[in-house]
């Protein structure tokens, strides 16, 4: 088995790979070139930064359509990180607005601390829990409200219930923080950086083997 590190140009590649690297003996490659990732067995998307950074860094190195290609038409687990999540969703509000990949039905919210009048820090730094919304494999072994490590100022809102498969509050605001659809599984907080939880997630999505699509 391959394991890509999908490498468009934003930060916290390699910190992704060594992570994987405790958790499987399997080949883990950072790289941006077209063949490997069509060849890879599992892909991940990593992501810091802003989202049009990330977008035109996909489009620049030609990554752009062959990410979508085989979103759609392969049944290769994939799974995105932070802002990687955010690409797969229809539009970011960030940037004044971006258009995303568009896999997963729903947007990408900015958070706002004067909506319910509550003094809360953005960016969402720090430790805070999960709790699991709907089964998926990548909850395995992993109770829910399990801590793990965000730095956000964006969050996901899915537009089907039947996508979300962990949530999380801050700010007065439920965050979907762990959402998917067929072979795609993403997350909005950093399993790289969340210790032994977040190793064990990362774990259960390289043993992932998602259901043959219709």
């Amino acid at each position: 088995m391959t394991i890509i590190i999908v490498d468009y140009g934003v930060g916290n590649l390699y910190s992704v790979a060594n992570a994987i690297k405790k958790v499987t003996n399997e080949n883990v490659i950072v790289s941006n070139k077209a063949k490997d990732i069509k060849n890879a067995n599992r892909i991940i998307l990593p992501g810091q930064g802003a989202i049009k950074d990330c977008i035109n860094g996909l489009k620049k190195k030609e990554l752009y359509w062959l990410i979508k290609d085989l979103i759609y038409k392969n049944n290769k687990p994939i799974l995105g990180i932070c802002i990687g999540q955010h690409l797969f969703m229809e539009y970011s509000e960030e940037n004044n607005s971006v258009f995303c990949i568009n896999y997963i039905p729903g947007i990408v919210k900015k958070y706002n601390n004067k909506n319910y009048n509550l003094n809360f820090k953005i960016p969402h730094i720090g430790w805070n829990v999960v709790y699991k919304y709907n089964d998926h494999p990548v909850w395995e072994g992993i109770k829910s409200g399990s801590r793990f490590y965000f730095v956000h100022s964006y969050y996901v809102k899915s537009k089907f219930k039947k996508n979300i498969f962990g949530i999380t509050e801050y700010g007065g605001r439920c965050a979907n923080v762990i959402i998917g659809y067929n072979s795609v599984i993403s997350v909005q907080f950093h399993p790289e950086k969340s210790s032994f939880i977040g190793l064990k997630f990362l774990k259960n999505f390289v043993n992932w083997e998602p259901e043959k699509r219709n």
